[in-house]
């Protein structure tokens, strides 16, 4: 009798383990290829796009330009399309996965429901919003969603993350997002208080986020074996080196534009909805920790999942932004705070 109990049991544990694996596979890849077409569809899409309207084109001697412009803005719209879609069935294969492994039927885990759940209708809203258009119950209701969502999976993270550092990121990643999506609420129900409260909460809002880019390096791109931050650097100084040259690309392109001042604030708010209304040194700095953290875990993935949870994470939440001016801005940025909420889900 305790033969056939262990026999069942382990063919139970075998079977769940299949199944487990069923889905981890492709939704890693999914989870890849996502991370991929987010940052082509940011830098063909919503960056290159734009660029390229301040940019003569109607000279004979620039035809060729004109031609490639034409062709990445059709490979731009592809990837847009595409992203969208890796989007919907990553978040589809994230909830199949946490349900595989049984997360969702733990104690204390009401939060990460919520996110699910919200999450789900998200995704809905999204679609119907697609037909009926400006329509403001669905918008209210969208925002609203988001709003759970984002704050079911914060709770969640709290949770399982008794560290105050941890707590206070997920702290300021969460407000990062309800600010903003408070102030829209407010200015789509309430118009006539919008002089008085829409910019300054965006403000704010776009605030917490600059400042949580040295809370996410604290979390996420620390090494507390190799001493302090500046010799942490050093010692993975591959990561260190990627994140002066994309600071580097930054700084270059708002210089070299500074004449043409407009054109960064609208690549920012265009891109990823950063109104850049505060000191430009934040947006470097925020920048330069963002970077490193995301090149130190890339280069670190093999090690443990939470790394591999993170790099893929943060790519897909820098690629979602702030404001959430176009529609697959805020799938990416459900699937990174999921992804950073559980890594387990990429072992």
């Amino acid at each position: 009798m305790v033969y056939k109990v262990a026999v069942d049991f382990s063919k139970k544990t075998k079977l769940k383990t299949q199944a487990e694996e069923r889905v981890s596979r492709p939704l890693w890849w999914v989870l890849v290829f996502l991370t991929i077409a987010a940052v082509a569809e940011l830098l063909i899409w919503r960056t290159f796009s734009r660029v390229g309207v301040f940019i003569p084109k109607d000279e004979p001697r620039q035809v060729g330009f004109r031609n490639f412009y034409n062709i990445s803005v059709q490979v731009g719209t592809i990837m847009l399309n595409f992203a969208v879609l890796l989007a919907l069935l990553s978040m589809f294969l994230l909830a199949q996965r946490l349900r595989e492994n049984g997360a969702l039927n733990q104690k204390r885990t009401a939060g990460l429901v919520v996110g699910i759940v919200a999450s789900a209708l998200v995704l809905a809203l999204s679609l119907a919003l697609l037909i009926l258009v400006e329509d403001v119950l669905a918008a209210t209701l969208l925002r609203s969603s988001l709003c759970l969502a984002f704050v079911g999976f914060a709770v969640d993270y709290w949770q399982r993350n008794p560290k105050w550092q941890a707590r206070l990121f997920i702290s300021l990643l969460a407000w990062g997002y309800v600010v903003p999506l408070v102030a829209k609420l407010l200015h789509d129900l309430l118009p006539a208080t919008a002089p008085v409260v829409y910019e300054p909460l965006i403000e704010a809002g776009e605030l917490l986020v600059l400042l949580n880019g040295f809370g996410l390096f604290v979390v996420y791109g620390s090494d507390p074996k190799a001493g302090g931050p500046a010799r942490q650097m050093l010692r993975h100084w591959p990561a260190l080196l990627g994140a002066v040259v994309v600071v580097g690309i930054f700084l270059g392109l708002t210089f070299i534009t500074v004449a043409e001042s407009f054109i960064v604030p609208i690549l920012g708010l265009y891109a990823l909805g950063y109104t850049m209304h505060w000191p430009m040194p934040l947006y470097a700095v925020a920048l330069f920790f963002l970077a490193y953290t995301v090149f130190y875990n890339l280069g670190e993935m093999r090690r443990d999942p939470q790394q591999k949870a993170a790099a893929l994470g943060l790519i897909l939440i820098f690629c979602g932004g702030y404001l959430f001016n176009i529609s697959d801005q805020y799938l990416f940025a459900l699937v990174g705070v999921l992804l950073l909420t559980r890594p387990e889900v990429t072992e």
